[in-house]
């Protein structure tokens, strides 16, 4: 952008169109400390998006209905699990800030209030549509979106200090402004790196009910092959999940469906819930796919002068290539041979 030039966006137009917020956020996400700012107004696209995020976030929190029945179980771990996420992100920002890396701090922040918060905290303890919340999670679920609201107040004030004018019944005078950040020194990283795992084993299950075609609501089996390094948070995982029972087995059951996570494999007994001619020619085609890029992989490694002229890298990624599809090809003959039994 030059003044010279005349090529600079108009800042009036830019905050009719995205919003003081939007805007702020996306000059905040061009300009890492260092660099000369790259400007594209979908950057303040991005800004705006996130504006609509936490407003939306917002209204579903502040819709629940609360009651003082007893905290669930997945709710307890699903509040122990952020309150981790949010005090070493908070430690975070604060050696940021002390760096002065502004545009990375924004980036941390924003990365903890869309995955962390709305995509999996809130989903977790959201209650069943129709049904209250209990009043432990709802008080928690509060006072991580006042300290989330603080945390993204120096780079979106705007909206900041609205949500946070009613998040809470405030006194006269009182603005988010003059509100200090509590810094607890220490967390449990455990708890952390586990749930890494969780997300893992859930997006597994969620893979299998969208390749097989499985409704959300038609309840599911679970089992573990061997001890679950992930049990503690069986729970949580019924609930994302619709699973009726997690069981430990010595062996997955014939024709399931399976993946892994580290070296723990989890498999889903699929029954009656998938059409078998369907499914046999769907994998029937995709062993014949894999077949044939197989063949053109073996094809250009068995030729001499591509392999002699060829770098290094390139081979060992054809290589690659090749493992990969013989590994598919051996996964895929023992799946049809198992729904043919």
């Amino acid at each position: 952008m030059s003044k010279s030039l005349g090529n600079s966006p108009d800042p009036l137009e830019l905050i009719d169109k995205y919003g003081a917020d939007g805007v702020r956020m996306g000059m905040m996400l061009a300009a890492p400390a260092g660099n000369d700012i790259l400007f594209d107004d979908a950057l303040c696209e991005q800004g705006r998006n996130f504006n609509n995020k936490i407003w939306n976030a917002f209204r579903l929190v502040k819709g629940w209905n609360v009651e003082g029945n007893e905290q669930p179980e997945y709710a307890r771990l699903a509040t122990e699990w952020f309150e981790a996420m949010l005090a070493k992100t908070t430690a975070e920002v604060n050696d940021l800030f002390g760096k002065y890396r502004l545009s990375e701090a924004l980036m941390v922040v924003y990365k903890l209030f869309w995955d962390e918060f709305s995509s999996w905290y809130l989903e977790m303890v959201k209650p069943v549509y129709g049904q209250p919340i209990d009043s432990v999670t709802y008080e928690k679920t509060l006072s991580f979106f006042d300290t989330l609201l603080k945390l993204l107040h120096p780079f979106m004030p705007f909206i900041t200090e609205e949500l946070w004018q009613h998040i809470y019944d405030r006194k006269d005078g009182e603005s988010i402004m003059t509100q200090t950040i509590a810094m607890t020194e220490t967390y449990d990283e455990a708890i952390i790196n586990k749930f890494e795992a969780v997300k893992e084993v859930i997006g597994g299950i969620r893979t299998i009910r969208l390749q097989k075609n499985i409704a959300q609501k038609e309840a599911l089996n679970l089992e573990v092959v061997g001890e679950s390094p992930v049990a503690d948070f069986n729970a949580v995982i019924e609930k994302l999940c619709n699973l009726s029972a997690i069981a430990q087995v010595d062996a997955k059951a014939e024709g399931a469906a399976s993946f892994m996570v580290g070296t723990t494999e989890y498999a889903v007994p699929l029954g009656n819930l998938i059409n078998v001619e369907e499914e046999l020619k769907k994998l029937e085609a995709d062993l014949k796919y894999q077949e044939g890029f197989l063949m053109s992989v073996m094809k250009k490694l068995g030729n001499e002068k591509f392999v002699s002229k060829a770098p290094a890298n390139v081979i060992e990624m054809e290589r690659k290539k090749q493992a990969d599809a013989e590994t598919k090809i051996a996964a895929l003959k023992e799946s049809i041979a198992a729904l043919r039994k």
